[in-house]
């Protein structure tokens, strides 16, 4: 009888887990409806076009880096530099202030080469010479973001005139609604996700975050394709910092730090594993959603910055938090 007894209650628990395990991937989705939900009755702002595109645009810079930080993590990486060569790929171009389109396709082709470079010399020493990536990334972190303040002489960067194709990036809406950068990181969404979801690239990463010695065993260069996650990562930033600057005349070197926490958190925030092999894009869009929605009903609210600084922090740790005893119960 107690046999009996004990598979009965192991077959209702199963279930149980099983219907659990398939929700989980909804989780945030859910506290994001929530969100929107309880913010429409608390303001009156909160539930109309203008602000949700306000919030679509705010999350430019954020949702660009967190798409390639996406490649970072599932490998098994990290990557402390974004916010740097965001910055210093904006003050390049701003700087140029191309004014045709020939000399913005060359300025854009520079700060891509630069960026790329960077995420080069990220890969080659976190991928290759398998150097502590957190150590790595956050000295190439000060050393980027420090050329950027001896390129900029501690000022600001930028002309009162900007070119006509870099205005019309940063000012002009879709059907007058949809703001062009918008539709750029949603386009670049749609990329990474694809090549994530589709991509036997995708697949190889991921078998190298989860497991270098397997991955290893199994054949794969790990360390070229290690690599190549900074390199995406470093140029999707410098992407992100052509949108900065097509959206501001004048760059401030001190934003360097502003950024690449704000993309972690997202990203822990979507559910990806910063200690690799578990992650995609429609997670790491809707944690990119979901911290644009708080900082947006933050400001609604009326809540200090420095609170909001707090706060984010706290919603950083969470995630953290649950990250890692996600792993422990999958272990």
């Amino acid at each position: 009888m107690r046999r009996a007894s004990h598979s009965a209650t192991s077959r209702q628990v199963q279930p149980r887990n099983a219907v659990l395990d398939g929700l989980r991937p909804y989780t945030l989705w859910f506290v994001l409806l929530l969100l929107l939900g309880t913010m429409s009755l608390v303001s009156p702002k909160f539930l109309t076009l203008e602000n949700f595109f306000s919030v679509f645009r705010n999350v430019t810079y954020v949702a660009m880096i967190s798409f390639g930080l996406t490649f970072v993590f599932l490998a098994g990486g990290f990557d402390l530099s974004q916010g740097a060569v965001l910055i210093l790929s904006a003050m390049v171009i701003n700087s140029f202030n191309p004014q045709t389109p020939q000399t913005f396709a060359a300025t854009v082709a520079l700060v891509i080469v630069v960026a790329g470079g960077i995420g080069s010399l990220n890969g080659f020493l976190c991928g290759v010479l398998q150097l502590n990536s957190f150590v790595v990334t956050l000295a190439t972190r000060y050393i980027v973001g420090g050329v950027g303040f001896m390129y900029a002489a501690g000022a600001v960067v930028g002309g009162a005139a900007q070119g006509p194709l870099m205005e019309a990036i940063g000012l002009n809406r879709l059907f007058n609604l949809i703001p062009i950068t918008t539709v750029v990181w949603v386009l670049a969404g749609a990329l990474c996700w694809f090549v994530i979801q589709y991509s036997p690239y995708a697949r190889k990463i991921t078998v190298v975050g989860s497991s270098w010695r397997t991955a290893r065993y199994s054949g794969l260069r790990v360390e070229r394709l290690q690599m190549s996650t900074y390199v995406i990562n470093s140029v999707l930033a410098g992407a992100a910092g052509i949108l900065v600057a097509c959206q501001t005349s004048f760059i401030a070197p001190t934003l360097v730090w502003f950024y690449d926490f704000d993309a972690i958190t997202a990203c822990a925030l979507g559910g990806i594993s910063l200690s690799g092999g578990k992650g995609n894009i429609v997670n790491a869009l809707c944690g990119v959603l979901l911290l644009g929605f708080i900082n947006n009903s933050m400001v609604l609210l009326g809540i200090p910055s420095s609170l909001q600084s707090v706060l984010k922090g706290m919603i950083l740790m969470a995630a953290i938090i649950i990250d890692i005893q996600g792993k422990r119960r999958r272990e």
